[in-house]
This record gives C-alpha cells, structure tokens and sequence, in this order.
C-alpha cells in the first residue's frame, strides 16, 4: 500500500467513511463502473459484504448505481463526494445555529463547569488544545512542540498559531533545546513567542504543560494521548511562578 493511499485512507475516515468503506469507495475510483463481484475480487471480500457497503455508500450519495440487464453496477465520482460534504457540513451549520439557544435554555443554571477534566485520545486533546484560543492572558507553555506536531498534524498546529495570532495572545514558551525548536525560535517575531531553550544536560519536556488566566492544561503526548484541564487560581498562580522561575534559570 503507497504512502499516498494511506493518507487518503486517514482523510476519507476524517469524512465519516470507515475502513471497508473507503476500500470499496477507492476500488470504484480506480476500476470505473463495476458490479459487486469484481470489487469483491479486488479487495479480497465476500460479494455479500461488498453490497451491503456499497447500498451504504450509495445510501450517503457518494455512489451512484445502476443496472444492465439483471445486474447492478456501482460508480464512484469525486465531484458527488464534494457536493454530499459540503451539503453536510451546511445541514450542521444550520442545525447547530438553531439548536444552540434551544440547549442553553436547557441546561440547568445551577451546573458549573467541572474544576478538573480529563481528556482521552488526540481528537480530544486537540479539543483541550483549542481552548487555549480562549485566553484573555498571555500563555505560559512549557512546550514539546514535536509532539504537538506529531499528534495533532503540522497543518493543526499552523491553523492554531495563525488564530493566535490573528488573537494578539501572545507566548512565553520553555522547551527543548533541538531542530524543532531551534527552528521556531527562527519564528518568535511572527509567532508572538517569546521561546527560551532548555540544554540537554538539564533534562527534557515531554509533557506540554500550558498556564493561561486562571487554568493549567498538562498534555501527555509522546507515548500516549491524554490531558487534564485544572481550572483553579491557585494552582494557576503557583505554575505561573514556577514558570517564571524556571525562566530566570536558563
């Protein structure tokens, strides 16, 4: 399987389709309008199953079918996968505008958002990651970017420093003294960083740990994907001067 393929697999999985699906879906790309036991042949999969998927695809509108004699042929067009996401993404837009005051004259006033969350898997913590946009003050990181990068994708990371930006919150950031570091610091003016680097006989960040207005989220990354959110003004406080410690000692 080529590298390409692989990342078309991620991408397509990113638009709702699941692994069988996409397999079916790109078979129709690069053998045009076949019936079901061709496709079956190509990817190694009972003929049964191989309908059932497709009836999904067509069900979805990214796969057209049709008939010659008494069997039914399946075609795949890119332009019809288009059409069907942004019609998608449209459809929630619209129902998120109108359910969004409906949910907040639900929900209970007497709730408070939890002190500490937790957050499982790389979709979530960039959900976490995100909140720092939020900020009113300045961000406080003890950073591995690297890991950032790795997890969350270079394009997440440029989308999320470009909205900082754009934000005027600005960074004061420790982190590892290598390549990918080195090479942000290249960076400072237009990121708003204000980046210092920690020698390797010291120690290394693997964890990002960031502190802004009254919170501290700590992201695990390097192994895992896992984070915790600590809303409280003391713990904030202590980090904060922490930070600034730590800052004075490089």
């Amino acid at each position: 399987m080529s590298i390409k393929t692989v990342d078309m697999q991620g991408l397509l999985k990113k638009l709702g389709l699941n692994s069988k699906q996409i397999d079916v879906y790109l078979a129709l790309l690069e053998f045009g309008s076949q019936p079901a036991s061709i496709i079956a042949k190509k990817i190694h999969l009972p003929k049964s199953t191989i309908l059932f998927l497709l009836d999904q695809l067509v069900e979805k509108g990214i796969v057209l079918k049709s008939y010659k004699g008494k069997t039914q042929f399946f075609y795949a067009e890119v332009n019809d996968l288009i059409k069907v996401i942004n019609q998608t993404v449209k459809d929630q837009q619209d129902a998120l505008e109108q359910v969004v005051p409906l949910l907040k004259e639900f929900k209970s006033p007497f709730t408070a958002r939890p002190k500490v969350s937790f957050y499982q898997g790389v979709e979530n913590c960039k959900k976490a990651y995100l909140n720092l946009l939020e900020s009113k003050t300045e961000i406080l990181e003890f950073g591995n970017h690297k890991d950032l990068v790795d997890k969350f994708g270079e394009n997440f990371m440029n989308d999320f420093i470009s909205q900082r930006v754009k934000l005027d919150i600005k960074n004061q950031s420790i982190a590892n003294k290598d390549s990918t570091h080195k090479s942000l610091e290249k960076q400072s003016v237009s990121h708003k960083r204000n980046l210092k680097l920690v020698p390797k006989n010291i120690g290394l960040l693997y964890s990002s740990i960031t502190i802004y207005d009254d919170k501290v989220l700590i992201l695990n990354l390097h192994s895992d994907a896992f984070g915790i959110l600590i809303q409280n003004a003391q713990i904030a406080m202590t980090m904060k001067t922490i930070f600034k410690l730590s800052n004075l000692g490089i």
